[in-house]
C-alpha cells in the first residue's frame, strides 16, 4: 500500500514540476521583453498596452456600453 501511495505522490510531484516548467517556458518571451524594457539604456516615453496577442504603443479608446434597464416584475411570486 505504501508503494502505491509513494508512486502516486511521485507521479503528482513530477506532473506539477512539469506544469510549472511548461508555464515558465511559455512565458519566457514576455519575461525577456520586460527585462529588456527595464534595463534599456533610455526610458521609453510611451506605455505599452498588451491585450492578449494585440500589442499597441498608444492607449486605445475606451468604449462604454450602456446597461439596459432591468424590468421590475412586482407580480412574480417566489416558489
Amino acid at each position: 500500500m505504501t508503494v502505491i501511495a509513494s508512486l502516486l505522490f511521485l507521479t503528482a510531484l513530477v506532473a506539477s514540476i512539469g506544469v510549472i516548467m511548461l508555464s515558465i517556458h511559455n512565458a519566457m518571451p514576455r519575461i525577456q521583453e520586460i527585462i529588456d524594457m527595464e534595463f534599456a539604456p533610455a526610458m521609453q516615453q510611451e506605455r505599452r498596452i498588451i491585450l492578449g496577442d494585440m500589442r499597441r504603443l498608444a492607449p486605445a479608446a475606451i468604449i462604454a456600453f450602456p446597461n439596459a434597464p432591468r424590468a421590475q416584475n412586482a407580480d412574480r411570486l417566489a416558489a
